[in-house]
């Protein structure tokens, strides 16, 4: 029987190949490949409905085993070297070379996006930003005592509902994402005996289908194609995010007992890497593709793009560990 940590890691492994496919084709799209614009308006929708929900759970599954552990100090001192030391300087980074090459970029990337880094989170780094605000609120929030879950519920509840819509301090995603953070801390206690609770193979298929299903339905017949991130349609928001975070954790487990793909599992475990990394290695394909070898062809652009958002990160991470340098991703002592 595959331990906990297993799943998780295919979870995440599922996660982040979605992200680098989600982000990847956005940035294909809005660079003039020619991407079907239907397609590409559904796939989006449907994507952005719930793999960012999905690490929101993930990341609320082992708050409070981490908190106990550490305590609160070393528990926000964890979070710093963690996540917000490679947040500020993977930003940085990215945002610098995006600058250089600002004629290969739709941005259109300044010098003021750089400077605003500290408080106005850049490109895909929201994400780092908001989960440090649910880690810190998490902190604050468990000094109820027993009144905490409460707390935190009508906290998540009132800002899911009504979310700050400032993309300053990453507010904005903090607001639509920390129900699921605290979601993922009400439902630890089931999820977490996996031998008794894992999602059956049949539910899973079905909740496959019921996703894909009710993604085109929504996005095809009752609104407009849009990423539900923005706060206009909480339920549908809730109700695909559901969906797509016991579909996936449904399939990890799968995978992980029959110890298949194993590959996702590697993908898990360095989804961090992955997601601070893809999209310099994949717009660089790009780039690579459309200047060098006049190639405009999307799937093929898309498959080597995500291969490379994928795999480049991994590799970078274990130059810097083998010559003994962990400060690209991490900040930490060097390994003797």
């Amino acid at each position: 029987m595959a331990q906990r940590t297993d799943w998780v890691d295919y979870a995440k492994g599922l996660g982040i190949i979605l992200v680098v496919y989600a982000h990847l084709l956005s940035s294909g799209f809005h660079a003039h490949l020619p991407i079907q614009e239907h397609f590409f308006f559904l796939s989006d929708s449907i994507v952005y409905s719930f793999h960012m929900p999905l690490f929101f759970f993930l990341a609320g599954l082992f708050a409070e085993k981490s908190y106990k552990k550490r305590g609160a100090r070393n528990f926000l001192v964890n979070k710093v070297k963690f996540i917000v030391y490679p947040y500020l300087l993977w930003s940085f980074l990215q945002a610098s070379i995006e600058l250089v090459f600002a004629n290969q970029s739709h941005r259109g990337v300044q010098l003021a996006d750089i400077m605003a880094i500290p408080y106005l989170p850049f490109s895909q780094f929201w994400f780092l930003y908001a989960l440090v605000l649910m880690f810190l609120s998490y902190a604050l929030l468990s000094q109820f005592a027993r009144f905490a879950p409460l707390a935190m519920i009508t906290v998540a509840g009132v800002l899911f509902f009504c979310p700050i819509n400032t993309e300053i301090l990453a507010l904005h995603g903090f607001s639509t994402g920390f129900i699921f953070f605290v979601s993922a801390l009400l439902a630890k206690e089931y999820l977490g005996n996996f031998a008794k609770n894992s999602i059956q193979t049949g539910s899973t298929c079905v909740l496959f289908f019921l996703l894909i299903g009710s993604g085109w339905y929504i996005f095809e017949r009752a609104i407009e194609p849009t990423r539900l991130t923005d706060g206009s349609h909480p339920l549908y928001f809730l109700y695909l995010a559901g969906l797509g975070i016991s579909f996936c954790i449904g399939l990890a487990q799968y995978l992980a007992e029959k110890k298949y793909c194993s590959v996702v599992k590697v993908f898990g475990t360095y989804s961090l890497q992955i997601y601070l990394v893809h999209m310099l290695a994949g717009v660089a394909v790009r780039i690579v593709l459309l200047n060098f070898f006049s190639i405009e062809n999307p799937f093929l652009h898309m498959v080597i793009g995500v291969s490379a958002g994928l795999l480049v990160p991994i590799g970078l991470y274990k130059i810097t560990l083998k010559f003994n340098f962990p400060y690209l991703f991490e900040m930490r002592q060097k390994i003797h």
